[in-house]
């Protein structure tokens, strides 16, 4: 565990004031002390692509014709969340390099935060990384797998760590895809990147490969659901980690789109209170998780018995919480999707379906 912390810290962080902060913030976390630290930001719900898959789709398409999040709102965003103990910002989507200014966002973010951004590298190219790195981007997250075996660019993947950016290559643990997970480890440890593993959530796509995640997870460069990896063997979304949507709405994570508050109505601050009195309560592997089977081998592989009470349910692909006592305290939202949620739970007599697990 020890050299997984390392090699994470080594790759994180480009400065000595983000060190130092990162530091900080490891000290707080475990002294049980209210911290943020990783926020998630949609800066677009744009994508140049369609993908089958996307974690996003709904939110996506939920809107004609969705909005950017204006610079000046992620210079407030990250500046609440900075006062409140921040420490990493991925900057996500949609794709956030079909924006013109996305130098800009980046550079709006406090420079002893740690920035990363996902992409799907279509857009990229050494011009734009010199770019980003002049903006102050730390990590660039390459999404890998089946789907983009075509466009990736390892090339230029070794071309951003010659100038300074570390590289993730993002990928999801599914059995289908074991092969490309493990050609991701290989160009790590040859190229210098990491590899993020993405616990699947459910929508069109079947379960956890255990076998593999449960053989890796503890690899030095196998980053999984923050940046900076502590050992904890325990779900941080909701507490330390929050998902803030183009049009303010706060949620636990980018898989589960169940709404806590909105920044246009509140500051963060509160919001994130209510979260971390509401989650920290409620420990878990990983919230996505909704089959009974893998939630008890996740607990006998990490020396856990949290309750299966936390288990989620299937009721809606976009948000496991829907049937448990999770979705307490959420609020309808001001997205369109919200509309396309209902829809979904709806049976075709109008009500609800059952929740099943």
């Amino acid at each position: 565990m020890l050299r997984k912390a390392i090699k994470q810290f080594q790759l994180g962080v480009k400065n000595p004031t983000q060190a130092a902060r990162v530091l900080a913030s490891e000290a707080k976390m475990r002294a049980g002390i209210r911290t943020l630290r990783s926020l998630e930001l949609a800066v677009t719900w744009i994508c140049n692509l369609d993908c089958d898959f996307c974690y996003a789709e709904d939110l996506m398409k939920a809107q004609q014709k969705p909005p950017h999040m204006p610079v000046a709102e992620v210079a407030r965003i990250t500046r609440e969340a900075h006062e409140l103990g921040l420490i990493h910002v991925n900057v996500t989507g949609g794709e956030p390099m079909v924006r013109k200014d996305i130098y800009d966002v980046v550079d709006a973010i406090p420079k002893d935060v740690v920035v990363s951004l996902v992409t799907n590298s279509t857009l990229l190219t050494e011009e734009k990384v010199d770019l980003l790195k002049e903006a102050g981007l730390s990590t660039i997250q390459m999404s890998y797998g089946s789907y983009y075996l075509d466009t990736f660019k390892r090339d230029l993947a070794r071309y951003c760590v010659d100038r300074g950016i570390s590289v993730t290559l993002s990928v999801v643990n599914l059995e289908s895809e074991r092969k490309n997970i493990e050609h991701a480890f290989k160009m790590a440890e040859e190229d210098d990147f990491s590899v993020l593993f993405n616990y699947p959530m459910i929508y069109n796509n079947v379960g956890l490969d255990s076998e593999y995640y449960w053989k890796m997870r503890y690899h030095p460069r196998c980053r999984e659901d923050n940046m900076f990896w502590s050992g904890k063997n325990r779900c941080p979304a909701g507490t330390h980690k929050l998902y803030v949507t183009n049009d303010g709405d706060v949620m636990t994570c980018d898989r589960i789109h169940a709404i806590y508050g909105n920044m246009h109505e509140e500051a963060l601050a509160p919001i994130h209170k209510r979260m971390y009195e509401q989650f920290i309560k409620h420990k878990s592997f990983c919230l996505l998780e909704t089959c009974d089977k893998q939630w008890d081998e996740n607990n006998r592989r990490s020396g856990r018995s949290y309750s299966k009470d936390l288990v989620g349910t299937n009721v809606d692909p976009f948000n496991v919480f829907e049937g448990t006592t999770l979705m307490n305290g959420s609020i309808p939202g001001s997205t369109l999707a919200q509309q396309m949620h209902k829809s979904r739970i709806a049976g075709k007599d109008g009500k609800p379906e059952p929740a099943s697990k």
